[in-house]
């Protein structure tokens, strides 16, 4: 068995520290939607996703890039941003729309807490369309690893704790040797047990079942508000993709590793 590694759940971006990222693995979560369009547009082909803070920042990363070679993402209280060619609707990027380009997206949570996470030694995004191959992932190492959990405007959500205790289950359960660090963590993990979706038969039981939970969470809600049940449903779609979706340094971008 390999040597163990602790493991931390951290409800909020603020809630963690650069000083506790440091030497670990920080996995950035924000289920609806951020994490999820990301790997999405790596599953399609995108080329790499660069993050801003911005609107205006993304639009001028864009303008600096090869002409043709870049497109806009993101939103605003979930809401697309006007001239932008996508919003952060997982199902629109395809390998028609962004296959061999550059996404630059800015998000109200996500690409928040991917650029608040980089003191961390190696640093991933995640969500349940890629849990097993981000467990694989993990599971090999020994360093720390940090769960960021993006939340939502501030405020604790409910997906994104529910993932962080799914990750943090699988690299926990017999056979792995991660070890549960901090009461965060050990309270998601019975959460995310007491819900049976790992014990559900077939993936259409599973994946119904979180959408419901789901749906219960401020995210959800607003989501379902806004019109985009469907966004909710592609991200709860788990294992959709065997892929590991990793960020790198100057320009701090986010590619698929495998």
């Amino acid at each position: 068995m390999a040597e163990s590694f602790p493991i931390f759940v951290h409800f909020l971006p603020n809630l963690s520290s650069d000083s506790a990222l440091s030497g670990g693995s920080a996995v950035v979560i924000d289920v609806l939607r951020a994490t999820t369009a990301m790997v999405q547009a790596l599953a399609a082909g995108c080329r790499r996703v660069l993050p801003c803070l911005e609107i205006d920042e993304a639009r001028s990363l864009a303008a600096s890039l090869p002409e043709g070679s870049a497109l806009l993402a993101g939103e605003r209280q979930g809401l697309p941003i006007e001239g932008f060619q996508f919003g952060n609707s997982p199902s629109g990027f395809t390998p028609e729309s962004c296959g061999g380009r550059d996404v630059v997206m800015t998000t109200t949570n996500g690409t928040k807490a991917l650029l608040a996470s980089l003191a961390a030694e190696r640093v991933y995004v995640a969500a349940f369309v890629n849990r097993t191959a981000m467990e694989q992932e993990l599971a090999d190492g020994t360093r720390p690893v940090h769960l960021i959990c993006a939340g939502t405007d501030g405020l604790v959500s409910l997906e994104d704790s529910l993932f962080a205790g799914a990750l943090a289950a699988g690299l926990t359960r017999s056979g792995q040797a991660g070890e549960l660090a901090n009461d965060e963590a050990r309270m998601l993990v019975r959460l995310w047990n007491s819900l049976g979706v790992d014990e559900a038969i077939g993936h259409d039981t599973a994946l119904l079942l979180l959408a419901e939970v789901l749906r219960e969470g401020r995210g959800g809600r607003r989501v379902h508000a806004i019109g985009l049940e469907l966004d909710l449903l592609d991200s709860c779609r788990i294992d959709r993709f065997d892929l590991v979706a990793e960020v790198e340094r100057d320009p701090t971008r986010v590619v698929r590793k495998r």
